[in-house]
């Protein structure tokens, strides 16, 4: 099964309200009025919803079909009908494509792997956004439970599309945010959170394993740094 399947009923979903590394991200895009846009790993449309709303066109890509469900029925339920959706993942997608975009998006994102990819991400349109970890995420909850199975968060990458860009030379713009949240789950909830992040990291652990660090209502704080590099 798709693990990020799995994730999808409790993933973040699309607000109308920006947050505020979406305002600041928007702000430095610009207009995207007539342009054809490509969000790559969009998930349950976070990111794609807002695009939409300000291009001419969106296609979203992911490789999680539940994802993409819940996008379309966000789409619909705010009367938004210039996003289509391909269920795929990365590699599959743009192997396949024909298409010259005017921007291709990604945030938080898995999708790019190597060289390959980060090579396959720019050439799809003539500007570039990337939105990823700059360091390993902090999490009051997750973070004893990993040390516990002698892993850590798996999201952030010492290699990554920005050390290819340096690499190869290849300008962009680059801007830090410092995100801090809490988040609060039930007892049930909060197990079943751990047990998907340790099944990304290819533990298979169970509950009972865990009921030691959920005894009630968990209040997690979570502190990231995110990066955002915007290739033209």
């Amino acid at each position: 099964m798709n693990l990020w399947n799995k994730k999808a009923k409790s993933y973040a979903r699309y607000s109308s309200n920006l947050n505020e590394i979406q305002k600041a991200t928007f702000a430095k895009l610009g207009s995207l009025q007539g342009k054809i846009v490509v969000d790559i790993g969009c998930g349950s449309g976070v990111w794609t919803l807002h695009l939409a709303q300000k291009a001419k066109s969106v296609l979203g890509v992911d490789s999680s079909s539940a994802m993409l469900e819940i996008l379309q029925e966000d789409a619909k339920t705010h009367a938004i009908s210039n996003i289509k959706t391909l269920n795929l993942d990365f590699e599959n997608f743009y192997k396949n494509n024909n298409t010259n975009f005017d921007l291709a998006f990604l945030s938080m994102s898995p999708a790019l792997q190597n060289e390959k990819d980060y090579k396959a991400f720019l050439s799809l349109a003539s500007k570039k956004v990337y939105l990823g970890w700059a360091s390993r995420r902090k999490s009051s909850f997750l973070d004893p439970i990993f040390e516990h199975f002698n892993t850590h968060f798996k999201g952030f990458y010492e290699e990554d599309l920005q050390s290819f860009l340096n690499v190869q030379s290849i300008p962009y713009e680059y801007e830090i945010f410092n995100e801090i949240r809490v988040v609060k789950r039930d007892k049930d909830s909060a197990i079943e959170n751990a047990l998907w992040h340790l099944s990304m990291n290819g533990i298979n652990a169970n509950k009972q394993e865990l009921e030691s660090f959920v005894k009630d209502e968990v209040e997690e704080i979570i502190e990231a740094k995110i990066k955002l590099l915007i290739i033209d």
